[in-house]
């Protein structure tokens, strides 16, 4: 028998009471008539060594009044395990996840995961459905449940033992909270609190894994679980919780050398609970003039970045040292290929004339280490022989085209180009009217004076983007000296001012054409228009133009693992042979690269094209995850979570459970009827025992 409030039961001590008033001798309240006491000698009354207990039905009648009101204040419930109905056992399901991500690599962490999932499978009870799941950053049904309710009872475990004996860990991330939404989602509820005759859950997820702090826990904040569904969170720990891992940054051109050296830019990171402080980065392959080790200080918790200078066309590997997992220690680097860009200018500028706008086209689109600018340079009345998916990044035009080059133009621009149109004078707006099959656009020169400003500016504008930060969307400074006038009220229907000059004129309009657009400016940057060219709005705002013209080119030539990567083929090879890390060849039918599994080197046969992969960053987190998040995101833990549930939240659910027994039970209600009963006679007994006796 257990108690809901066992403090009561002190009351018990009361007993003692009805005990002890029955052991105080009292003296006679009945009086005798007598004549006269003068004549009888006094005498003292006789004093007893010890009281004697009289009545002693009505003692006992009285301590078990007390006794049952103890009972019935402390709430009693009787601990009796229901038999299970052995129809429960084939509509039990349990799900076993397993993490396969890249840190269950460390020490004997999947040994300790194929123990504890073997121990869930032995648990699981006769003719139970037994699924497998493995998790990296996808989700993988090795025996689904499906599968497993076909199976004949008496097989599933085994095909699970045989399906467990395969796994091995990968080399990718771990989308937790993913996964275990789709595993929960497995479960056939019917939306009813699936329990069995014992009142436990018939659904049972067993999680298996190390809660690295880099897990993602995306999709579990406010998800409605099924009902009936328990959690069983099993953790395995590592004995050295030191891990440093080494990830790549981004490039900065800036930090670039003259000599054509790549600035390779690495992050260090240490764990909050590492033991270590002190490390060493291994360079190989680098022809630079630079250390072989480079030693490193990365407190716990912490930290630091390195800059490594790389060249050439090999392969750069960085291998830390001086830490305790190996598993996210080498970084694999390749040089990105360099890119060739066409821009296509129509004009008649002298390139070397710095008032003509040619003259700052040139100096802007300079070649570097990552981009090869290829300038073509045709007049008005020149034929153009351009096709739709001609690979040409821009188009500037700066003194009108003739009907014969729009006529060329307009199909490169449907296909997704972008031509950036400029009005040097009004007469120029006869070639924008051939582009876009209209009459004559009412385009005049604006009136003289001191100068204009850009008074608005379209900040949400993909162009205009990179100047919406307050530090940065200050256009006061740039004067225009002229400009062309041209009323909203005359633009195309489908036209968008992206800019207005500070008399309401527009200064560049975007006029769309098929998938390509057509952006209009009413005043150039040459000196006699304006000091645009002089400014440092001019450098990104012609790359923004010529980023969102060209066609996407894939030039990934850094990766992690579980990436897809679009391959830089050309459009006319239709599908290639991939070479993985470990000399394996697998036969891809586009340019999508999906199955980037292993760390190292990807190549394609019969071509330069080669991808370094590393493993994803976020599984150097190793630090395992706290209490807070799982109690945050109220998961179904099951009592059995103990290394993850706090006492608690254990003591909570175990009082609830109790009184939910206790309220279906409800002695109380008895021992308060009985202990009525024997008040009444008690009562009887105590009036019966006071009468006084007949002389």
């Amino acid at each position: 028998m257990s108690f809901l409030a066992p403090l009561f039961m002190l009351g018990i001590l009361a007993v003692g009471m009805p005990i002890l008033f029955h052991l105080i001798r009292r003296t006679t309240r009945e009086r005798q008539v007598f004549s006269s006491l003068m004549f009888l000698q006094p005498t003292p009354p006789r004093i007893t060594r010890q009281n004697r207990l009289e009545n002693l039905l009505l003692l006992l009648l009285r301590c078990l009044v007390i006794g049952l009101l103890t009972f019935a204040f402390a709430r009693p419930f009787l601990q009796r395990p229901t038999p299970a109905d052995p129809a429960d056992a084939s509509a039990r399901q349990t799900a076993v996840l397993v993490d396969i991500s890249a840190s269950m690599q460390r020490e004997d962490l999947w040994a300790q995961a194929l123990t504890k999932a073997e121990a869930s499978a032995d648990q699981a009870k006769a003719g139970e459905v037994l699924g497998l799941f493995t998790f990296d950053q996808r989700l993988h049904p090795i025996l689904s449940l499906e599968e497993s309710k076909k199976l004949p009872p008496t097989e599933r475990l085994t095909r699970f033992r045989q399906a467990l004996a395969s796994l091995k860990p990968g080399w990718g991330s771990a989308a937790l909270g993913s996964a275990l939404i789709a595993v929960s989602e497995g479960f056939e509820t019917g939306g009813q609190d699936a329990r069995d005759a014992t009142g436990q859950p018939l659904h049972r997820l067993v999680l298996i894994s190390d809660l690295a702090e880099g897990s993602h826990l995306n999709g579990l904040q406010g998800h409605e679980w099924p009902k009936g569904l328990e959690i069983d969170i099993r953790p395995v720990l590592a004995k050295k919780p030191t891990n440093a891992g080494i990830q790549l940054l981004p490039q900065n051109a800036e930090e670039e050398a003259a000599t054509g050296e790549v600035a390779l830019r690495c992050r260090v990171s240490n764990t909050a609970d590492a033991q270590r402080e002190q490390f060493q980065i291994e360079v190989e392959g680098s022809t630079t003039n630079v250390p072989s080790v480079l030693d490193i200080y990365v407190p716990p918790g912490q930290s630091r970045t390195v800059t490594v200078p790389a060249t050439g066309t090999q392969v750069t590997r960085l291998r830390l040292q001086g830490d305790d997992a190996d598993f996210d220690n080498i970084l694999r680097w390749l040089p990105p290929p360099r890119e060739k860009l066409k821009l296509l200018y129509l004009g008649t500028d002298a390139a070397a004339d710095p008032n003509q706008s040619l003259y700052y086209l040139q100096r802007v689109f300079t070649d570097t280490r990552l981009r090869e600018f290829q300038w073509i340079t045709q007049k008005p009345g020149e034929p153009l022989s351009l096709a739709p998916t001609e690979e040409v990044s821009l188009v500037v035009a700066t003194a009108g085209v003739d009907e014969a080059q729009a006529k060329s133009l307009r199909p490169l621009i449907e296909a997704g180009r972008t031509l950036l149109y400029t009005l040097p004078k009004p007469e120029a707006a006869r070639g924008l009217a051939a582009l876009l099959n209209t009459g004559d656009l009412p385009i005049q020169e604006a009136p003289r004076r001191n100068f204009h400003l850009l008074s608005q500016v379209d900040f949400q504008h993909p162009l205009f983007a990179s100047f919406a930060d307050s530090r940065f969307n200050d256009f006061t400074k740039i004067h225009f000296w002229k400009h062309r006038m041209w009323r909203i009220n005359d633009l195309p229907a489908n036209a968008k001012v992206i800019a207005s000059f500070d008399d309401e004129s527009p200064a560049i309009v975007e006029i769309p054409l098929g998938k390509g657009s057509i952006l209009v400016m009413t005043s150039g940057w040459t000196p006699a228009d304006s000091q645009l060219a002089l400014s440092t709005k001019f450098v990104p705002f012609l790359y923004s133009v010529m980023d969102r013209s060209r066609p996407p080119r894939p030039s990934m030539a850094q990766a992690v693992v579980g990436d897809s990567i679009l391959l830089p083929l050309p459009p006319e090879q239709s599908g290639a042979t991939v070479i993985k890390p470990d000399g394996t060849e697998i036969k891809i039918t586009g340019p999508q690269l999906s199955e980037t599994t292993l760390p190292g080197v990807y190549s394609v046969k019969d071509t330069p094209i080669r991808i370094a992969v590393n493993v994803p960053p976020e599984e150097s987190r190793t630090s395992p995850l706290g209490l807070d998040p799982f109690e945050k995101l109220l998961l179904p833990l099951s009592k059995k979570s103990g290394a993850v549930i706090a006492p608690q939240q254990q003591e909570q659910r175990r009082i609830l459970a109790a009184s939910e027994l206790e309220n279906r039970q409800k002695l109380w209600r008895w021992l308060m009827a009985a202990g009525l009963c024997f008040v009444i006679a008690e009562t009887w007994l105590a009036g019966r025992l006071a009468r006084p006796r007949a002389a």
